[in-house]
C-alpha cells in the first residue's frame, strides 16, 4: 500500500465555492500518487458566527434567528454554487447525490442548530457543553460541502464525523483526545474505508470535534483540526501529516509586525511548540506531541501559493537555519505580569507549590515564570481576562501570610506583552541572550522579566505593549539581517554644507546597502521653513522636489526634533547643519532619548555656561555626541584633542587657523587684489557662512577656539575672548544685506595697509587663534618663518597643539579648512560614525 498522507484545510482555504474547489483540485491530485485523509475546519468566519448566534441567544437577543438565517442562506449558496457550476459535466453531478446532500444539510441546520440556539435562547444560557454542539456544526457542514466539491472533480468522497473517531476528556471547549479509545475506533472506522478496493472514496474528515465516552460532543479548541489531523496521521502511520493554511508555513516573524519576515524551511517539533505557545497561530499547539510521539513529520503549506515548499517540522532538522542560532522571534500581546513578594516568601518550602496549585485550582495557565534568585519573589504572566480570578485565587491562598505581613498584596502589570527568542542552536553560541538584551537596551525598551530555561531553547521577556511592534522588529533584523541597520536620518540644513551632504549620501546610497554596512534612510529634513517627515525614507535624490512641495511651516525645526524623538527606527541620528541656536536647545533631549547628535552647528556647544560639559555628560548617559566638524571641517582636529586629554597629556597652548574661510580671504589678500573681491568671490563659491559677517566678525573663529579650550580642559567663555574682528565696528551687523554687500569695498584700504606692512617685514599675515592658561585671543596677526602657521596654503586649516608630551615641537593637524563639500565629508564621516557605534 502506498504512504497515506493526511490533509488539513483550515477556514480560510475552504471560505468560499472557488476556494472549495481549489482545495478539491489539489486533493485530486494528491490522491491520484497515494491514499490521503482530508480533515476541515469549517467555512472561513463559520465559527465565529456560530459564536456570536449562541451568545446572541443566551442574552435574549431575538436576532439569533436573523443569524441562523444568514449561515443557512451561505451555505446553501455554497451548495449551489458547487452544483452548478458550468465546468462540471452531468455524469459528475449524478455522482454527487445532491438531494441526500441537501437533506443532510438542511438537518443540521434547520433542525439541529435551529432546536440548539432556540434551547440557549429560552434558559438564557449557553454552558460549553452546549457551546460545543452548536459549533461542531460548522465543521459537519463543511465536510458535505467539500465531498460535493471533491465528488464533482471526479474524486470519489464520503464525509466522515469525527465524532465516531475520536473520545475525548469532557472539558468542553478545550477538549483532549483520549489516545488509545480513539486509536481503536480510527483504525476501524478509516482503515476499513483505506482497505475498500479502488477507487475508494477519500474519507473528509471533521475537524475540531469529538465525543465523549458518554457520546456528548466536546471540540479540541480554535485550531483544534490541526489537533485532529495529527491524531489520525499519529494511529494511520501516516507518511506525512499536511497543515494546509494560509500562510508560507511558519514565519521567521509576524508580517504584521516585521515586513522582512521569511518561511523558514524546517523546525524542531521542540522549536514549534515554544514559537506556538508564544503567539505564532499557524499551528494549534497540542497538534505537536501526537506527531512528536509518533516520528511523524508535519508540513505546513499555503493553499494559495501550492509550488512554495512550506515548513517541514521535524524531530531533528538537517540546517542550522544557514548557521543563525535564533530560528524565530515570536511575541503575545495581550498578557499581564503578576508579582508575588515579600519577606516570607524567601526560603519557604512550597510557596511556589501553593501559589501555582492555586492558579491550577481556577483551571489558570500560567505562560511564563520567573523566580528571584533570593527568593523573595515570583513572577508570573497570564492572560489579561483572568486576572481577577488569579488575584482572588491567590489572595485567598496567602490570607494569613498577608494579613501578618509577611507576603505582600499581589503586584499586577497588565500592560505587557511577552517576545521570545526560539532555537534549539542557541545553547551551543555564547552571547545570545547578551545581544538580545543589547539591542532591547540600544532602542530604549525596558524588559520587566526574563525566563529561560536549562535547555537554552527559549529566552522570554516581557516589555511594555506599546513596545512589543518595535521590540519584535528589532530583535528579528538583529539577529536575521545583522548587515543591514535601519537607521533614521533626520537633517536640518540644507544650505551650501546640506547640499554638498546630500549630493555624497546619493552617490554612496547604493554602495552603502550593497556592502551590508547599514541602511539608512532619511526619515526627515528641514531648513528654515519648510520640513518633510516620512517614516519610509526620503531618497537623496528627491530632497529638493520634496522640500519644495512642503507647505510653509514656522516651527518646521521644531517639528523635525519631534520627529526623531518618536521615529520607532534605530538607530537615529539628528544632524545640524543650521545656523541657529534653536536645535541647540534639544540637543540634551534628543541624546537622552537615543538619539545620537553630529552637528557642524558651534552655537550649542560653544554656548554660554560651558554647554560642552553639560551636552557630553548627556552623552554618556544616552545617544553618542559628534562635533568634530564644529572645529575643522574635515579635519580630525577634536578627535586627536580628545586621544591627547584621555590618555593623560596636559595641554598649554594651543594656536593655530581655525577658519577655512578666513584663511582664504586673508591668503587671497597677500597674494594681491581687493579684499571685498576675495569676499564676494568666496561667497558664491559657498566658503564663507550664509552672512559673510559670521566669519568678518571673528566670532565662527571665537565658537571654535571656545570648543577647542573646553574639550583641552580650560574654563573659557565666548566674552572672555579677546577679538579682533575684520569689521570696523558692530555697526556692520545692523547692515540689511544689500547695504553690507555695498559698503563691503570700505574694507580694502585698512587690509590692503596691513598686507604692505606685513611683505615689508617679510612676514605673512594670518587670522590666528590662540588659547593658553594667561587667556585667548583671535585676530589678524604677522607671522614668520619659523611658526606653524607660515606655509599655510589660502582655505587650510591648521591647529597645533602645545602639550607636555609634544614640547617644543607641537602635534600640528593641517589641512583644508573651506568648502561645503570639505565640511559635508566630515559630516557624513561623523554620521557613519554615529551609526556604527550605536550598534556596536
Amino acid at each position: 500500500m502506498e504512504p497515506l498522507t493526511i490533509l488539513k484545510f483550515g477556514g480560510s482555504s475552504l471560505a468560499d465555492p472557488e476556494r472549495l474547489r481549489r482545495v478539491a483540485a489539489l486533493v485530486t491530485g494528491r490522491a491520484e500518487s497515494g491514499p490521503v485523509v482530508v480533515v476541515v475546519s469549517a467555512l472561513g468566519g463559520v465559527t465565529n458566527a456560530l459564536t456570536e448566534a449562541a451568545r446572541v441567544a443566551a442574552a435574549g437577543g431575538p436576532e439569533w434567528r436573523e443569524r441562523l438565517g444568514t449561515l443557512v442562506q451561505r451555505h446553501r449558496e455554497t451548495l449551489d454554487a458547487l452544483l452548478t457550476d458550468p465546468g462540471v459535466g452531468a455524469a459528475a453531478r449524478l455522482q454527487v447525490g445532491a438531494t441526500q446532500v441537501r437533506e443532510r444539510m438542511d438537518t443540521l441546520l434547520d433542525e439541529e442548530l435551529h432546536d440548539l440556539l432556540h434551547g440557549i435562547f429560552l434558559v438564557r444560557e449557553a454552558s460549553p457543553r452546549s457551546m460545543d454542539a452548536v459549533l461542531s456544526v460548522g465543521e459537519r457542514l463543511s465536510t458535505e460541502l467539500l465531498s460535493v466539491a471533491l465528488t464533482l472533480k471526479g474524486t470519489a468522497a464520503a464525509p466522515v464525523d469525527a465524532r465516531e473517531l475520536l473520545v475525548s476528556d469532557d472539558a468542553f471547549g478545550n477538549a483532549r483526545v483520549l489516545e488509545e479509545a480513539s486509536a481503536l475506533r480510527i483504525r476501524a472506522h478509516l482503515g476499513r474505508m483505506l482497505g475498500e478496493p479502488t477507487p475508494a472514496p477519500v474519507p473528509v474528515v471533521t475537524g475540531f470535534i469529538a465525543a465523549t465516552a458518554r457520546g456528548e460532543t466536546a471540540t479540541l479548541g480554535r485550531g483544534g483540526s490541526d489537533y485532529t489531523a495529527s491524531v489520525l496521521g499519529a494511529v494511520l502511520n501516516a507518511a506525512c501529516v499536511e497543515i494546509w493554511t494560509d500562510v508560507d508555513g511558519v514565519m521567521s516573524a509576524d508580517p504584521r509586525l516585521v515586513p522582512s519576515a521569511f518561511s523558514l524551511p524546517e523546525v524542531t517539533y521542540a522549536e514549534l511548540m515554544e514559537l506556538t505557545h508564544f503567539g505564532a497561530k499557524v499551528v494549534y499547539a497540542p497538534t505537536v506531541h501526537p506527531a512528536r510521539a509518533a516520528g511523524i513529520p508535519l508540513l505546513i503549506r499555503n493553499t494559495f501559493r501550492p509550488e512554495f515548499p512550506g515548513t517541514r517540522v521535524v524531530e531533528r532538522t538537517l540546517t542550522r537555519n544557514g548557521g543563525l542560532p535564533v530560528r524565530g522571534i515570536t511575541s503575545m500581546r495581550n498578557t499581564a505580569l503578576f508579582r508575588l513578594e515579600g519577606p516570607g516568601i524567601a526560603g519557604v518550602p512550597g510557596i511556589a507549590r501553593r501559589l501555582f496549585g492555586a492558579l491550577a485550582g481556577e483551571g489558570i495557565s500560567v505562560i511564563l515564570i520567573s523566580q528571584a534568585s533570593s527568593e523573595r519573589s515570583i513572577c508570573f504572566a497570564l492572560a489579561p481576562d483572568v486576572v481577577e480570578r488569579a488575584r482572588r485565587a491567590v489572595h485567598r491562598e496567602f490570607e494569613l501570610e498577608r494579613q501578618v505581613g509577611i507576603v505582600d498584596d499581589l503586584v499586577v502589570e497588565d500592560d505587557c506583552s511577552i517576545l521570545a527568542v526560539v532555537g534549539e542552536a542557541m545553547r551551543d553560541t555564547p552571547n545570545i541572550s547578551g545581544r538580545l538584551f543589547g539591542i532591547l537596551g540600544r532602542y530604549g525598551i525596558n524588559v520587566r522579566a526574563i525566563a529561560q530555561g536549562s535547555s537554552e531553547l527559549n529566552i522570554s521577556v516581557a516589555v511594555d505593549r506599546t513596545d512589543e511592534a518595535a521590540a519584535v522588529k528589532a530583535v528579528h533584523d538583529a539577529f536575521f539581517h545583522p548587515g543591514t541597520r535601519p537607521g533614521h536620518l533626520f537633517l536640518a540644513g540644507v544650505g551650501g554644507v546640506g547640499r554638498a551632504l546630500l549630493e555624497q549620501l546619493h552617490g554612496e546610497w547604493d554602495r552603502l546597502r550593497d556592502r551590508g554596512g547599514f541602511n539608512l534612510a532619511i526619515g526627515g529634513m528641514a531648513r528654515s521653513r519648510r520640513v518633510v517627515v516620512d517614516p519610509e525614507g526620503i531618497h537623496p535624490s528627491a530632497w529638493r522636489q520634496r522640500l519644495d512641495e512642503a507647505t510653509e511651516d514656522p516651527a518646521a525645526l521644531e517639528r523635525l526634533v519631534e520627529a526623531a524623538l518618536a521615529s520607532p527606527r534605530r538607530p537615529r541620528v539628528f544632524v545640524d547643519l543650521t545656523a541657529s541656536e534653536a536645535p541647540t536647545l534639544r540637543y540634551e533631549e534628543l541624546l537622552a532619548a537615543g538619539v545620537s547628535v553630529v552637528a557642524a552647528n558651534k552655537r550649542g556647544p560653544a554656548g554660554t555656561g560651558d554647554r560642552l560639559r553639560t551636552l557630553r555628560s548627556a552623552a554618556r548617559r544616552g545617544a553618542g555626541l559628534y562635533l568634530e566638524t564644529t572645529v575643522g571641517a574635515g579635519l580630525p582636529v577634536l578627535r586627536t584633542l580628545d586621544d591627547l586629554v584621555a590618555t593623560g597629556d596636559r595641554v598649554e597652548r594651543i594656536e593655530g587657523v581655525l577658519s577655512g574661510t578666513l584663511s582664504y580671504l586673508v591668503g587671497r589678500a597677500m597674494e594681491g587684489g581687493a579684499f571685498s573681491q576675495w569676499v564676494r568671490e568666496a561667497h558664491d563659491a559657498g566658503f564663507t557662512e550664509p552672512d559673510p559677517r559670521d566669519d568678518l566678525g571673528g566670532m565662527d573663529v571665537v565658537r571654535k577656539l571656545v570648543i577647542l579650550a573646553r574639550t583641552a580642559g580650560f574654563d573659557l567663555e565666548p566674552d572672555d575672548v579677546e577679538v579682533e574682528p575684520l569689521l570696523p565696528d558692530t555697526s556692520w551687523f545692523d547692515l540689511d544685506e544689500a547695504t553690507f554687500w555695498d559698503r563691503l569695498p570700505e574694507l580694502d584700504p585698512e587690509m590692503d595697509a596691513r598686507v604692505d606692512g606685513a611683505r615689508k617685514a617679510d612676514r605673512k599675515l594670518a587670522y590666528v587663534a590662540e588659547v593658553s592658561a594667561r587667556g585667548a585671543r583671535v585676530g589678524l596677526r604677522e607671522v614668520g618663518p619659523g611658526e606653524p602657521v607660515w606655509g599655510l596654503a589660502a582655505g587650510d586649516n591648521l591647529v597645533a597643539f602645545h602639550t607636555a608630551r609634544y614640547a617644543p615641537n607641537p602635534l600640528v593637524v593641517q589641512g583644508p579648512g573651506a568648502g561645503p563639500e570639505v565640511t559635508a565629508a566630515g559630516v557624513f564621516a561623523d554620521i557613519l560614525r554615529a551609526v556604527a557605534e550605536s550598534e556596536g
